[in-house]
């Protein structure tokens, strides 16, 4: 239904039960009742005895950060690529993903809008229109010794707000309901790196593999365009001739490079320190990315849902590659990276687990998996979570609605801390569906939506206090005798 002129609104003749209550508006944000990241409300329970007049319900207006994007001499600068990031609240671990993104104009301004309020950090890359590239060969690929660099053969940095290069020295910009925050940004011209590769064909009449270049942002790894590429062969009477590759436009900074395989191959990758005026790949130094394949089953009797994925996140660079498995369990991955891998499994319409872990070629430790030089072969048993968990939260001995639930592991798993959240509804009770068996903790939290609740350290301080929780093998369904007892945030 809509609202009258006063907010006010009423649903009529509604039978006793459980219901979700969401409200819309041009200009607002979307949201739930008593809404928290990342998607948590207080669901309304109708019934004798039970309230459900006099809601509040609070919409918050949407916000906004806009800008200009300049450079020391004050020219705008166009096409300046403007990405924000936020601490993810579905991880409760306090790592930071991209929230949003948009490019400036010409004359440098850039918005985005609809944001939820909240704390963002900006990041932002661009090439200076007025940047003329040093070409190091001459048409025949040969070298032109001793030519001088253009003083506009220059490239901007990655650059945070406000005005920093360091992303330890990024401020957040916080925008409260209904703001419209202004944050302008400086990029500064540096002189440019050149990095050359001398590259071979694949293959007769067969093309080139152009190196990747990317680098870390806010702890995510993102791809850096290139300002210009020149290409040379070694031979220019012999199509299938070797040739020089040289990037340009690059800043001086710290890369990966990925160098795709050929012929079957798998490519590999290299750390890159582009500090000289020009830098030389050297392909003998790459490491080889690692193949990764393997088999998921089930842990106890049935079959594999149709669609099972395992998502494999890198626990350096927070990028996740996803195995789709066969109707038979078996998968393999794209090349990988060597690292430390957090696994877990997915599935449309199921809340699955990993139970066991092991691989050939890697060490497992739990869900943690760290892959070195060799092919990997996993094995994964996997299993669904059919268990739901019921209760009540209460609050100086009254029942309390919208607040924090953790259901936290008694012995977390490496690598994963499974730890699980909710909140209570109106009456105060609460749910957890599709829990793994296993033994828990359970604690409820006032105005604990700020807290890193998955980070067992951050919880640490409520452990002593919360509940013990059994869900046996099998189990549809615990029913928890006592309620939980509220603690102060």
């Amino acid at each position: 239904m809509e609202t009258d002129a006063e907010g006010r609104f009423s649903f009529s003749n509604l039978p006793d039960g459980k219901y979700a209550l969401r409200a819309s508006h041009r200009g607002y944000i979307a949201s739930a009742f008593e809404q928290h990241p990342p998607g948590m409300f207080t669901a309304i329970l109708t019934g004798e005895g039970l309230n459900s007049t006099d809601l509040k319900f609070m919409l918050q207006p949407q916000c906004s950060i806009y800008g200009t994007v300049s450079e020391d001499s004050g020219d705008p600068v166009g096409q300046a690529r403007v990405a924000l990031f936020r601490v993810d609240a579905a991880s409760g671990t306090g790592r930071m993903v991209r929230a949003n993104s948009t490019i400036s104009d010409g004359a440098g301004f850039y918005q985005i809008s609809g944001l939820a309020p909240g704390s963002y950090y900006m990041a932002v890359t661009g090439t200076p229109w007025y940047a003329t590239r040093r070409q190091s060969r001459d048409p025949m690929g040969n070298p032109i010794e001793n030519l001088p660099r253009s003083p506009l053969d220059v490239a901007y940095p990655l650059t945070y707000y406000p005005d920093v290069i360091d992303a330890n020295a990024a401020s957040p910009i916080t925008v409260n309901p209904g703001d419209r925050v202004q944050a302008d940004l400086t990029l500064h011209p540096v002189p440019a790196i050149h990095i050359v590769y001398q590259a071979q064909p694949a293959g007769p009449n067969q093309g080139f593999s152009m190196p990747q270049v990317r680098q870390d942002v806010f702890g995510n790894s993102d791809y850096v365009p290139m300002a210009g590429t020149t290409m040379n062969r070694s031979d220019p009477r012999n199509p299938n001739s070797g040739i020089t590759m040289e990037l340009s436009g690059v800043a001086p900074g710290q890369y990966e490079v990925v160098l795709n395989g050929q012929n079957g191959q798998p490519g590999r990758s290299m750390s890159l320190d582009a500090s000289s005026d020009r830098v030389n790949l050297d392909p003998s130094s790459a490491v080889p990315l690692v193949e990764v394949s393997g088999k998921a089953a089930m842990a106890g009797e049935g079959a594999l849902p149709p669609d099972l994925t395992l998502d494999f996140t890198s626990k350096q660079t927070n990028e996740q590659l996803m195995a789709h498995t066969s109707p038979d369990g078996s998968f393999k991955l794209q090349p990988m990276q060597a690292g430390t891998y957090e696994v877990t499994a997915n599935a449309t319409g199921f809340s699955m687990d990993i139970m066991q872990l092991t691989a050939t070629g890697a060490t497992a430790n739990g869900h943690l998996l760290k892959i070195g030089s060799e092919p990997v072969t996993v094995s994964a048993k996997v299993a669904e979570s059919i268990a739901s968990v019921n209760g009540l939260a209460t609050l100086d001995g009254k029942p309390a609605s919208g607040v924090l639930l953790v259901l936290v592991p008694a012995r977390p798993t490496p690598g994963q801390e499974d730890s699980r959240i909710n909140q209570s509804d109106s009456d105060g009770s609460f749910e957890f569906q599709r829990v793994i068996a296993g033994s828990y903790i359970l604690v409820a939290i006032q105005d604990g939506w700020s807290l890193e609740w998955g980070r067992r350290e951050a919880m640490a301080p409520y452990l002593a206090k919360g509940q013990s929780v059994l869900v046996p093998v099998h189990t549809k369904e615990v029913k928890l005798a006592e309620p939980v007892e509220v603690q102060p945030r």
